[in-house]
């Protein structure tokens, strides 16, 4: 199970750092397509440096677990947009590393209770 873990843990970490870095420089499909609800360049700019922020600290293992939940956020942030712009099929791939996420924060979650114990 620790491989999984560290698999997805990577999946999503170089998923969350290349949407991020998208955002940051500013692509121009990212951008006309955060225009349509709102985003301007300053938080375009913004949501990308949480998401890379999400998929560094998703990488390292000591903050795995608070990685792993700015990273599904954003995640479901993109999803929900995608899903209002009327992309049904898009959104529900885009949910496959929200999912991933949330197992991610799942098992470290769990880990850390049991050892509480």
């Amino acid at each position: 199970m620790k491989i999984a873990l560290t698999l997805s843990a990577v999946i999503v970490g170089l998923l969350s750092i290349a949407a991020g870095a998208a955002k940051v420089a500013l692509v121009p499909e990212e951008s006309e397509f955060l225009s349509q609800f709102g985003f301007n360049d300053t938080l375009s700019i913004i949501f990308g440096i949480a998401q890379v922020l999400g998929g560094l600290f998703t990488l390292i293992p000591k903050t795995r677990f608070y990685g792993a939940l700015l990273a599904g956020a954003g995640f479901a942030v993109s999803a929900v947009l995608i899903l209002l712009s009327g992309n049904v099929a898009f959104a529900g791939v885009s949910l496959v590393p929200v999912i991933l996420a949330g197992f991610i924060s799942y098992r470290i979650f769990s880990l850390q209770e049991r050892r509480a114990l």
